[in-house]
């Protein structure tokens, strides 16, 4: 089954029609600040996480995802772990997850494989300096005004 586009997916088409590739990182990262908490997908152990990472153009990049769901699909996509195994999941609150990832000096790779965005680590690390400095609280991200018609009857139909 179909899973219904959340509010940063919304977010994220919404960042995608602007031409600017600063311009579209700065739309996902201030979605991503708008969540209560990121999720990674953990390679490691319960004792010793480690959140899985990847190079592209050999520049290192940390999988996040905004939703467990999305850890859901590509865990089942992929075959990776057994049935009724719990998650290999990292939950992190919002504002501990990017400065985190800041101090991992790592770029992002927003929701692998389906609708993924990469921030690069520059692009990041000037987003977070701002937010810091404006305060970094969490899920203080921003909606993005402008919706489409279709858009706007979904959050009215689920009252969001």
């Amino acid at each position: 089954m179909a899973r219904l586009p959340d509010r940063f997916d919304l977010q994220v088409r919404k960042a995608r029609q602007c031409q600017d590739p600063v311009r579209q990182a700065d739309f996902v990262l201030g979605a991503l600040a708008g969540l209560h908490e990121w999720h990674f997908f953990n390679l490691g152990t319960v004792e010793k996480p480690q959140a899985a990472r990847t190079q592209i153009d050999s520049d290192p990049y940390i999988l996040v995802y905004s939703n467990v769901q999305r850890i859901e699909e590509f865990i089942e996509e992929n075959g990776i772990a057994p049935k009724n195994a719990p998650l290999p999941l990292i939950t992190i609150a919002t504002a501990a997850a990017m400065t985190w990832c800041v101090g991992c000096r790592v770029g992002l790779f927003v929701n692998p494989p389906h609708d993924s965005v990469m921030i690069p680590f520059a692009q990041l690390e000037a987003f977070h300096s701002e937010w810091a400095r404006r305060g970094g609280h969490q899920a203080s991200g921003f909606w993005i005004p402008n919706m489409t018609t279709e858009e706007e009857d979904f959050w009215q139909e689920h009252e969001l």
